[in-house]
């Protein structure tokens, strides 16, 4: 993880490098270029990884996405926005001056919010060491990424799939430039926290006073729902292409407040990342183009600031549409037009399956908003999955309604971009929650604009009552004995919470099975003891690799080759046959085995539900099951895990 960290940190840090020289250019007409440097810190991070994306874009397009380019490059290009990177690292001094300086006069906010920033970054390192239980991870954006650093660029298609092999790339793309020094794919994990962090400070420094109070109002509007917590980690593009998306609008909201060109350029920028990463971010150039249409017939956006933004977006999003264009004639491949390499049974099943809820117990709900039940069936899957037993939607709501109530031409523009997200997603794309995403990340960052609103309209009553009310206090936690009590009471007290809970947990003799996350984080259990104890098929993948079994027959399982290599620190040892490698229908089993070399099989105890059945195929489920069922009577059980997945050694010669 730390080599993925210093990647990570050098994209950005050459991606910043890159973008100051551009936003003084472009506000070279403004008061200020900046707002200050510590908001270009915190704001530049999502477009600094744009610039660095786009670069490799090129690179990869030419199949130069190698050290020996990539490296030369980079060093040369420093060296020549030399100043930019002298002027970025005063930045950066400066920023860590304020916040000793803040500490000094009693403020302790900004030093808080640096320690939970790096309290999150190590929660969630840790936490990445955890191979994703989503299969997609492993059947495509993993491999995706290696194809990628396998061919020093792009193919066509990237992996052997028609569809997956030719989708937009620019998230795998980051993926790879990490993937490319570590090798390993916590590196991809690394660059999605690296995207949620820069995402949350971009939120942040939307605040116009008291950007560090605003974090952890940002840590408790959006860090406290389990729906964005919980995929920080994982190697996905859903809540990397999210925090792309929501930024866009993010930054078209900061430039209609300060008209800096810049601003619409970064917009530009991140637009055309989210964009590159998935097909169904095209709606969001949609909504932007509305909001901004005003602008555009009133000439308040000038030709050359118009088409340098275009230019930004191209440069970012367009290959992979031009590529699809030029080999597959259909730039959004195999949407609308033309799916060559795809049969129209394949399309047909594949738009079902998007245009339908996930779950078969949601599939009566009517997504026709021409009629009022469908209106009825939207409001109630709005409150159930998204307000339901969730405060802090409840508080970004009120948020959202009050700033509407005080500055309603400031907010107005983006609850409808929020609605309208919404609306499209349930109308639209009612497939699975996670293509909320974006709606949801908008409606919460929305809400803290809108409480940074409000709190604008009671600057002057705080100013005036509360600031002298606690001036006595400050200059009491300010005091010398207070700044020496202060770090000595948070080490005792965070001391006494962890002994607490080491007592609580069972000290050294803590149960596996009822360890939780946090026990891994705080160290009281290793990664392995914990994963063994609750993840399907680990404890079975590990020993199998230990023990070096070949062949295991393994069906029932979408990932169970790319899985059995994660769970194994890369490994790859050829021990599973895939999935997919079933006998033809009619043909005789035993030959089958005797081919593939099977000496070992697993049995999972949802073998024979629907659910595999319709996931998986469900013929071929029939013929899975069906080799089993001739194995079973010359096989022993080796092992079982504690998910009731079972381990057998076949044995060809043994009498039935």
């Amino acid at each position: 993880m730390i080599a993925g960290w210093c990647t990570v940190l050098l994209i950005i840090l050459w991606g910043l490098v890159i973008d100051r020289g551009i936003v003084v250019w472009l506000n070279r007409g403004c008061d200020r270029p900046f707002r200050d440097g510590t908001d270009f810190l915190f704001s530049g991070i999502l477009p600094a990884l744009a610039i660095s994306g786009g670069a490799a874009t090129v690179l990869g397009a030419l199949h130069g996405l190698r050290w020996e380019i990539v490296l030369p490059l980079t060093v040369v290009s420093m060296i020549w926005r030399r100043r930019d990177l002298v002027a970025l690292l005063c930045d950066l001094r400066s920023f860590f001056c304020k916040i000793v300086a803040e500490t000094r006069i009693g403020n302790p906010f900004p030093v808080l919010a640096a320690l939970v920033c790096i309290a999150y970054c190590y929660v969630w390192s840790v936490l990445a060491l955890f191979p994703s239980s989503v299969d997609d991870v492993w059947v495509f954006h993993i491999p995706l990424a290696n194809s990628i650093v396998d061919h020093a660029g792009f193919v066509s298609p990237q992996i052997a799939h028609p569809f997956y092999g030719n989708i937009p790339l620019f998230f795998n793309l980051l993926f790879a430039l990490v993937m490319m020094v570590t090798g390993h794919w916590t590196g991809a994990a690394t660059m999605n926290i690296a995207i949620f962090l820069g995402f949350l400070f971009l939120l942040s420094s939307c605040a116009s006073r008291w950007r560090a109070c605003g974090f952890f109002l940002v840590a408790a509007l959006i860090l406290s729902t389990p729906f964005f917590r919980g995929s920080v980690g994982e190697p996905m593009t859903d809540l990397a292409r999210s925090c792309f998306s929501v930024a866009a609008v993010l930054f078209l909201w900061r430039y209609l407040e300060t008209r800096r060109p810049a601003e619409l350029f970064h917009c530009a920028l991140v637009l055309g990342g989210a964009v590159g990463g998935k097909y169904t971010e095209l709606q969001m150039v949609g909504l932007i183009g509305l909001a901004l249409m005003p602008a555009l017939l009133k000439g308040r956006v000038s030709l050359p600031l118009f088409l340098s933004c275009l230019c930004a977006f191209l440069a970012v999003a367009g290959y992979w549409y031009a590529k699809n264009l030029i080999v597959l004639g259909n730039p959004i491949y195999p949407f609308m037009f033309g799916h060559p390499g795809l049969t129209d049974a394949w399309m047909a099943d594949y738009t079902l399956e998007l245009g339908r809820a996930f779950d078969p117990a949601n599939r009566h709900l009517v997504t026709n908003l021409a009629t009022l039940q469908g209106w009825h069936d939207f409001l109630y899957i709005l409150y159930d999955w998204f307000l339901a037993r969730k405060p802090n939607a409840f508080v970004a709501l009120a948020l959202i309604l009050a700033s509407l109530a005080v500055a309603f031409r400031r907010i107005a523009f983006l609850a409808a971009i929020v609605a309208a997200m919404f609306v499209i997603w349930y109308a639209v794309m009612f497939n699975h929650i996670r293509w909320a995403t974006p709606a949801y990340l908008l409606f919460f960052s929305a809400g803290f604009i809108g409480a940074s609103l409000v709190r604008e309209r009671l600057d002057q009553w705080l100013d005036r009552r509360v600031l002298p009310q606690i001036a006595p206090l400050a200059k009491i936690v300010s005091s010398p004995a207070c700044m020496v009590a202060s770090p000595v009471l948070v080490s005792l007290l965070a001391g006494g919470l962890w002994i607490s809970h080491w007592h609580r947990a069972g000290g050294g003799d803590i149960d596996p099975v009822k360890a939780e996350e946090l026990d891994v984080v705080l160290g009281m259990i290793s990664v392995d003891e914990y994963l063994e104890s609750h993840r399907k098929a680990y404890f079975l993948y590990r020993y199998i690799a230990d023990h070096d079994l070949r062949t295991v027959f393994q069906p029932f399982h979408n990932s169970n080759t790319l899985l059995s290599t994660a769970y194994n620190d890369g490994r790859d040892g050829g021990w599973q046959l895939p999935r997919h490698v079933l006998p033809a229908p009619g043909s005789d089993i035993d030959d089958f085995i005797k081919y593939n070399h099977i000496g070992y099989f697993i049995v999972t105890p949802d073998a024979g539900s629907a659910f595999l059945a319709e996931r998986l195929g469900e013929d071929k489920m029939v013929m899975a099951n069906s080799v089993v069922a001739h194995m079973m009577p010359r096989s022993s059980l080796i092992l079982t895990d504690r998910f009731g997945w079972k381990l057998y050694r076949f044995d060809a010669d043994r009498a039935p």
